[in-house]
């Protein structure tokens, strides 16, 4: 899954590149090639070159990000909106940035395009022919149960064992028992 990089921070670090503290090349990739630095005695703020050096860093996930710190804390952007936005223009809402190539630090500018999720879903699956992972039961990283608890909390529910006595035992509320016996929740697995 991308990092939740936009809005707010990605429009600090968009900043600085048009302010030129960094500089996106044809390739794609992010460089710092000046620093800022603020005079002691009056304030005044001013870019001083430096040897160009490159700030986007692949993540867990592939893709790259650009981190900086502004005004003391550090923002992060993701890099290929960054030179979406650089190369073809703002990013309406609602659209995200597509890789065309499917590889997600490949930000060339002509392998960038707008997209819905929808559309990007469909990319995946259609021309990259990757699928969508599954995210039902034991497969979501936020489920508390295995499919072996799920069958055990229906075999006692079934049986007549009180809600309560069931959800104490797996650590979990009486109203998930409820619905797990009822086939509200995993009704994927179906005994």
């Amino acid at each position: 899954m991308m990092p939740k990089a936009t809005g707010v921070t990605e429009e600090f670090v968009y900043q600085a590149v048009t302010g030129g503290q960094f500089q996106i090349r044809s390739d794609g990739s992010v460089w710092r090639v000046a620093q800022r630095r603020a005079s002691r005695w009056n304030k005044n703020v001013s870019l001083t070159a430096v040897s160009p050096r490159r700030i986007d860093e692949t993540v867990s996930g592939g893709y790259r990000l650009v981190k900086l710190m502004i005004a003391g804390k550090q923002v992060t952007a993701v890099a290929h909106r960054l030179v979406y936005r650089h190369y073809m223009g703002p990013i309406p809402p609602g659209l995200t940035v597509n890789h065309k190539n499917g590889i997600k630090d490949d930000n060339r500018p002509e392998n960038l395009e707008l997209a819905t999720y929808a559309e990007q879903v469909r990319h995946a699956r259609n021309i990259l022919g990757r699928l969508p992972r599954e995210q039902r039961g034991e497969h979501n990283s936020m489920a508390k149960l295995t499919q072996k608890a799920v069958r055990e909390i229906r075999r006692r529910r079934t049986a007549g064992e009180k809600l309560a006595t069931i959800a104490a035992d797996f650590g979990i509320r009486y109203q998930q028992v409820s619905r797990i016996a009822h086939g509200d929740r995993w009704a994927h697995l179906i005994s």
